[in-house]
């Protein structure tokens, strides 16, 4: 079985499949409730010139199709960073069970920043939420990655 902390490496992995592609370096697993790996995936944003595929939303269409299912209750994401407003709207539709994350986006984020989407929470869905996992890592990532492109 794979640790928790062994998740986000791999969600860090496909972060930097996305650096690799010029991509902002953001990368997703979605994993079932016995701990095994249905789904990963990066952002995709330049490479497919469309502003919605980002990784949360491009792992959850795949974990979607995998299952056969509409919801993902049974299921955890987990994401480098904090997702937006767009993709915890995803992940609040989906009902997905859990949302782990890596680093803080105080520009964009909508979990503990922004519009803090789950603050008030009363949606049918029971969505849990942990932050920080390999936080400096992935915050790593996205300022290398802006540092190159600037």
């Amino acid at each position: 079985m794979v640790y928790q902390i062994d998740y986000m490496e791999l969600a860090i992995n496909e972060a930097i499949k996305a650096k690799n592609k010029q991509e902002v370096p953001v990368g997703a697993i979605i994993v079932d409730k016995k701990g095994k790996v249905i789904a990963k995936a990066h952002n995709l944003v330049e490479t497919r010139n469309d502003a919605t595929s980002h990784a949360e939303k491009l792992v959850i269409e795949k974990a979607l199709k995998i299952t056969g299912n509409r919801y993902l209750n049974n299921y955890d994401i987990w994401v480098t960073l904090e997702p937006c407003i767009m993709c915890a709207s995803i992940i609040e539709k989906t009902r997905i069970r859990r949302l782990y994350y890596g680093a803080e986006d105080k520009k964009g984020g909508a979990i503990d920043n922004g519009v803090r989407m789950f603050s008030n929470y009363t949606s049918k869905a029971k969505l849990e939420v942990y932050s920080g996992f390999s936080a400096n890592k992935s915050q790593k990532l996205i300022k290398e990655f802006f540092k190159e492109i600037r």
